[in-house]
């Protein structure tokens, strides 16, 4: 939704404190959950939350988190898997730094967010007070816009205006600063909100009759579908345009689940990882046509458009020809866009590229040899098809997560939920916790990987005091496997500091990726003793696989399985950095 030119207006409030203001607008836009941790420059506004739910008043659900930047990533997953924005409160100083870094996650990946941090008091900022920080400066180049409130008339305009922000247009982060002494003051009557000129952007109808023209006249089309179309709503539409235009569709990282794996023309994910289907049919296309997507440098590699004509739909008009020329382009909503495709009566037939995108598709996914020791992938594919692909899947980053991207049989948009354009290691357990309460009608699983698992393993306390019932499954190489896998490409599998058992088990053997090398988190099932609600697995062989799967899945609480799995196994097919998609290793 394209922002008015002027921000939504404020009803006339009596005298409030600033504490107030914010609760009583968290109210009135419908806020269920707020992500957060406490702190000096924000215990007016505790006190104001706890005040109100004494006297039984509505107020949203606040979870504490163990740490803030796992309160982000918490409100990361909730705005992933429910569509709404996601909001995470912290303090000043140490609290603030903590969000940067879901902050930045949000920003890459176009999450629509609020940060709302405390700040020193208004007359303090620029003494060093204790806990302070440049917020606005620190965020301004990771947020879609921040504030920095000092005046308590200023309040509540400027909270309307941020969440407005955050959820319209091209989705984002919108920081909130608010001064202790803004949280205690008393406002009669706030300011009005600013004026803002944000001219909307006629859809250009000769603009989209181009592409559509091309589209028909193309005899090797494909459509790359980016996350914009799940954040448009607009994944059933998507799919009645391939089919009115007989054009096979690849979906980004991002926009796994936006076209039902069972969907005919679904040719999955390209890019460095992503299926030979995908990755052969962008090779060879005549035109491509991105919808909402950016043409990011793990799917648009060396030579990506020589010899193609490239068309692009896209809210936002930077990503214009920002890192592709593009040969026709609009800006415009991605609904506006296909309800117009589809009402225009256009449709075209493309039998022998199809015949011949067909034959690819047999190689998806790539097939893998079980063996002595557990297979990751086969550890992915049990859990789809005992979810029936139901499940919401969270992951870390890493191989694991590449892994999930591949075999996973997505049905949905919103299932995914993953760190795309920050790679943030650490996002998935605390984005697990978020998307339960965005998303609870759906089991809820976290695929993650031995080192991801752990840089935020202290959200397993947020886990167990909320009795989410999160199905916890670490694939377990003691290796950060994605790098590991990196250097054997690079060093000839010299391994430095990437193997995660204890320093004096890095030996020789573990560089050969002896499978004997001892495993990290070797007292993983002894964490039942620091959470006695917790259930835990440990899976060591093939033939354990399927029932310890069932176990976890069937139990109705939260579950850790640590599954070890084959160490020297690597994400494949790949495409080498800097390298044409010619170049994509299969085996």
């Amino acid at each position: 939704m394209s922002a008015p030119a002027t921000a939504p207006s404020c009803p006339e409030p009596s005298a409030r404190t600033g504490a107030a203001v914010l609760f009583d607008v968290l109210n009135d836009l419908g806020v269920e959950v707020i992500f957060g941790h406490t702190g000096g420059a924000v215990i007016p506004l505790h006190v104001e939350l706890n005040k109100r739910m004494r006297r039984g008043e509505p107020v949203p659900r606040f979870v504490l988190c163990r740490q803030e930047g796992g309160a982000g990533h918490a409100a990361e997953g909730y705005a992933r898997a429910s569509g709404r924005i996601g909001v995470a409160l912290a303090t000043s100083g140490p609290g603030a730094t903590n969000l940067t870094t879901p902050i930045a996650d949000a920003y890459k990946d176009s999450v629509p967010t609020v940060f709302i941090t405390g700040q020193v008091p208004s007359f303090a900022i620029g003494t060093d007070a204790f806990q302070e920080v440049d917020t606005v400066g620190l965020t301004r180049p990771i947020s879609k816009h921040n504030y920095l409130i000092k005046d308590v008339a200023d309040l509540e305009w400027s909270l309307r205006e941020a969440f407005h922000l955050a959820g319209s247009g091209r989705p984002g982060p919108v920081v909130v600063d608010i001064c202790k002494d803004v949280q205690l003051a008393v406002v009669d009557q706030g300011n009005r909100p600013r004026a803002r000129h944000r001219p909307a952007i006629a859809f250009d109808h000769r603009r989209a009759d181009a592409i559509l023209d091309a589209l028909a006249a193309a005899e090797r089309p494909v459509i790359k579908a980016g996350g914009g179309i799940i954040h448009a709503g607009a994944s059933a539409a998507l799919c009645r345009l391939a089919e009115r235009f007989d054009v096979p569709v690849t979906t980004t990282f991002n926009a796994l689940g936006a076209v039902p794996d069972t969907f005919p023309y679904n040719l999955g994910m390209p890019g460095m990882h992503g299926s030979i289907p995908a990755n052969y049919a962008l090779r060879e296309a005549d035109l491509i046509l991105t919808l909402g997507g950016r043409f990011d440098d793990r799917v648009a590699v060396k030579d990506f458009a020589k010899g193609k004509r490239i068309a692009h739909v896209d809210i936002d008009p930077s990503e214009i020809d920002k890192t592709v020329k593009t040969d026709l382009a609009v800006v415009a909503k991605l609904d506006d866009f296909l309800a117009y495709a589809l009402g225009s009566g256009r449709e075209a037939r493309h039998p022998d590229w199809i015949a011949r995108v067909e034959d690819w598709r047999t190689q998806m996914p790539l097939p893998y040899e079980d063996g002595e020791y557990i297979k990751p992938q086969a550890v992915i594919e049990a859990l789809s098809e005992l979810t029936g692909g139901e499940a919401t899947l969270v992951t870390g980053v890493g191989q694991h997560q590449m892994w999930a991207a591949q075999y996973y049989r997505f049905r949905r948009p919103r299932q995914w939920i993953s760190s795309g354009g920050l790679g943030t290691m650490g996002f998935g357990l605390p984005a697990a916790v978020g998307a339960w309460y965005g998303n609870p009608d759906h089991p809820l699983l976290l695929v993650d990987g031995d080192g991801s698992f752990q840089m935020n393993i202290q959200e397993l306390g947020t886990v167990v005091a909320n009795r989410i019932p999160v199905k916890m499954f670490v694939l377990n190489n003691s290796f950060l496997g994605m790098v590991r896998q990196w250097e054997d490409m690079m060093d000839d599998g010299h391994h430095y500091e990437t193997c995660l058992a204890r320093q004096h088990d890095c030996d020789p053997g573990c560089i050969e990726l002896d499978q004997s090398c001892r495993r990290q988190l070797p007292n993983l099932t002894g964490l039942r003793l620091v959470y006695p609600r917790l259930k835990t697995l440990r899976v060591r062989a093939p033939a354990e696989l399927g029932a310890a799967l069932r176990e976890a899945l069937a139990h109705d609480g939260p579950v850790l399985v640590d599954v070890w799995v084959d160490k020297a196994e690597n994400v494949l097919p790949m495409v080498p950095p800097g390298q044409r998609l010619e170049a994509m290793i299969e085996s």
